[in-house]
């Protein structure tokens, strides 16, 4: 895969962000909503610059992919799940498009992705959501504790709302339940709403509660809105906001942390992406909650692109795995990424049931 100079990334970055999320939707071809997706995938290096380095901040490097296909109907990843060993993934678009591949490795690192397939998020009637103020799904997490075998939540933007697809049962043509989201959480203003969904798994203190975040809503202290959704803990609560990052995907960690992505980015500024780590226990409602850094990284020193999609799960070998999704805003300047790191073997989260 040919590599990009500086020039040519901040070339990238202007592109991003002077990309509009509410660019007019293609016309497509009558039968090819759904079916498969001619996909090819080269591998990228995290850290062009600095070859053979794996460490970085207080996460592990274990490969990365670069994902193109000439079918217009790929693209725009905003939400990202993983099955429980890795070897699948299911990915949701800001054009309400579901995603599916098989994701291979070789000598434990992402080398590829295939078997590709697509098709419309379905609305509760069973229609395509075809608005395009309607179908900007960003967010995608798992429910009921089944990986990809049970239920799979969806957040979408702009008309803000949260679909429960039985994903595991109907797949493609699952019909979704809505889950009422606090009033609160309808008042963004544009391109700021509703953006990461995660649910607690048994064993924390919020098993059974939906977190929602948004994007950059936020509140008198200018820090991001977050809400708790069902339970006796249910309320809102704040993320502390630093350095103009704003909240892009969440996921849950065994024992309850919660991982967020963040991304920067602006016509002045290289793009930047940031993963920060909230205590479980800190997350409660009325509070404001700080997070620790365990990885930043900027254009061009680091291969990244609009990363908007964040995912956990197992490797064969035991490790806590962390996959990130890029948004390529169908713009011919930037990249569907997929890259994987890891926690270190001696920092690994206690292996408990979470999602």
């Amino acid at each position: 895969m040919q590599k990009r100079g500086p020039w040519r990334r901040l070339a990238l970055s202007l592109a991003i962000a002077c990309a509009s999320p509410a660019a007019p939707t293609p016309a497509y071809a009558a039968g090819r909503e759904e079916g498969p997706v001619e996909v090819e995938s080269g591998s990228v290096s995290f850290a062009p610059f600095l070859p053979g380095i794996v460490r970085f901040d207080q996460l592990e490097w274990r490969g990365g992919i670069v994902v193109s296909s000439d079918d217009d109907r790929f693209g725009g990843y905003s939400g990202l799940v993983m099955s429980d060993d890795g070897s699948r993934l299911v990915a949701v678009s800001d054009r309400g498009w579901w995603f599916t591949a098989d994701v291979a490795y070789e000598d434990d690192r992402l080398i590829s992705i295939g078997n590709a397939k697509t098709a419309r998020l379905l609305a509760p009637g069973g229609q395509v959501i075809s608005n395009n103020h309607a179908r900007d799904a960003e967010g995608l997490a798992f429910y009921d504790g089944n990986g990809l075998k049970g239920w799979l939540l969806v957040a979408l933007e702009r008309r803000e709302r949260i679909l429960l697809y039985n994903f595991g049962r109907y797949g493609f043509r699952a019909r979704p339940k809505t889950i009422p989201l606090p009033r609160a959480a309808k008042q963004a203003k544009f391109n700021q709403e509703l953006e990461a969904v995660g649910r607690f798994g048994a064993g924390t203190a919020l098993a059974g509660t939906i977190i929602a975040l948004s994007e950059r809503f936020l509140d008198d202290d200018g820090n991001i809105r977050g809400w708790l959704i069902g339970g006796r803990r249910a309320g809102s609560f704040s993320v502390r906001r630093s350095a103009d990052f704003d909240i892009t995907d969440l996921a849950i960690l065994p024992g309850g942390d919660v991982l967020i992505l963040e991304r920067r980015f602006s016509a002045v500024t290289l793009a930047g992406m940031r993963i920060r780590r909230i205590a479980h226990g800190d997350i409660k409602r009325g509070a404001t909650v700080d997070a620790e850094i365990l990885l930043e990284a900027n254009q061009p020193l680091k291969s990244i692109d609009n990363m908007e999609g964040l995912a956990i799960h197992r490797s064969p070998s035991g490790e806590l795995r962390l996959s990130i999704i890029s948004d390529d805003n169908f713009n011919p300047l930037q990249r569907t990424l997929l890259l994987q790191f890891a926690f270190p073997p001696d920092e690994n989260p206690a292996d408990a049931k979470e999602e």
